[in-house]
C-alpha cells in the first residue's frame, strides 16, 4: 500500500500516542474538521489530551485504509501495528486507534 498523507499523518499521531501513553482518539466531524485526543478511552475526556484538528476528508481516508480490528501498515518506511475501533463518548462517536 503507498504511503498517503492520510497514513502520515495517523503515523505522527501514533507516534505521539506512544510516546505519551493512552489511544488516538478521533472524535465524529464537526464543521469539517475531526478533534483528536490522545489519553485513556476508558477515563473521561477531560483527562485526555487535545492535539488539534484535521479535516474529516483525511479521517474518511484514514478510515478507508484501515480496518476494524487489527492493522499491520508499513507507512514512510515504519511498520505500525494498532488496533482501530469505533467508541461512544459524551454525545458523538469516535474512532480508537490503540498502538498493539
Amino acid at each position: 500500500m503507498p504511503t498517503t498523507e492520510s497514513l502520515l499523518t495517523l503515523a505522527a499521531y501514533l507516534e505521539i500516542s506512544l510516546d505519551n501513553g493512552g489511544s488516538v482518539l478521533v472524535m465524529q466531524m464537526c464543521d469539517g474538521l475531526c478533534a483528536i485526543y490522545v489519553g485513556d478511552a476508558t477515563k473521561a475526556q477531560d483527562q485526555w489530551r487535545y492535539h488539534g484538528a484535521i479535516s474529516a476528508s483525511i479521517v474518511d481516508d484514514i478510515l478507508r485504509l484501515t480496518r476494524c480490528g487489527r492493522n499491520h501498515l508499513e507507512i514512510g518506511g515504519q511498520k505500525y501495528r494498532f488496533v482501530r475501533s469505533a467508541a461512544h463518548f459524551e454525545d458523538r462517536g469516535a474512532t480508537v486507534f490503540v498502538a498493539a
